[in-house]
């Protein structure tokens, strides 16, 4: 719309132009000043440089509507590679988001693993020492088994509940000293 007007309009600017000019050479003619010295190229390039600046004109006009419509024809052109590079731009930043995602969790399990080298350390110490007792259980059973099967010349005889017995002189003596026995008989583990 824009470029029809600006037409019209140099068009009109044009024939303006042309009949002023033949109004301009026919007064000019009819002049007896100028009867004489009309030069035919003189007139040529008169009329030659304003067909140019007439071109110029009608250029000049129509320069913004030309703008435009590169613009146009540029964005038109472009618009669909711009969307395609905008989806990649967004895949690859949920990617790098998804990475860094996983990149602090796994931070924060090295971190948390650090801490709990404590506990590691206490587990291993026990570790140690039940290996340990269980050597010294094993080595105890080893040698409770090698005594069984291997009779003494004194594992025939047993032991006799004995305690030493006071003798005494007095009944009252008596009584106490067999009070004290019990309870010495009975402080005696049974094998």
């Amino acid at each position: 719309m824009l470029s029809s007007t600006a037409r019209n309009v140099a068009t009109l600017a044009r024939k303006e132009k042309d009949r002023r000019l033949r109004d301009l050479q026919d007064n000019m003619q009819d002049s007896a000043f100028f009867s004489d010295q009309m030069n035919p190229e003189l007139d040529h390039k008169v009329k030659k440089s304003t067909e140019r600046f007439s071109e110029t004109l009608h250029i000049v006009s129509n320069e913004p509507s030309l703008a435009f419509f590169r613009i146009q024809e540029h964005v038109r052109k472009s618009i669909p590679q711009l969307v395609d590079k905008k989806q990649e731009v967004q895949d690859l930043q949920q990617q790098v988001q998804g990475s860094c995602f996983d990149m602090e969790y796994a931070i924060n399990a090295c971190k948390t693993m650090e801490k709990s080298s404590t506990h590691f350390q206490n587990i291993q110490d026990l570790l140690k020492n039940s290996m340990f007792i269980k050597q010294q259980l094993e080595y105890e059973h080893s040698r409770r088994s090698q005594a069984q099967s291997k009779p003494s010349m004194y594992g025939g005889l047993k032991r006799a509940k004995t305690a030493d017995i006071p003798i005494s002189i007095n009944n009252s003596d008596e009584a106490s000293a067999s009070s004290s026995y019990d309870k010495r008989l009975s402080a005696i583990p049974s094998s």
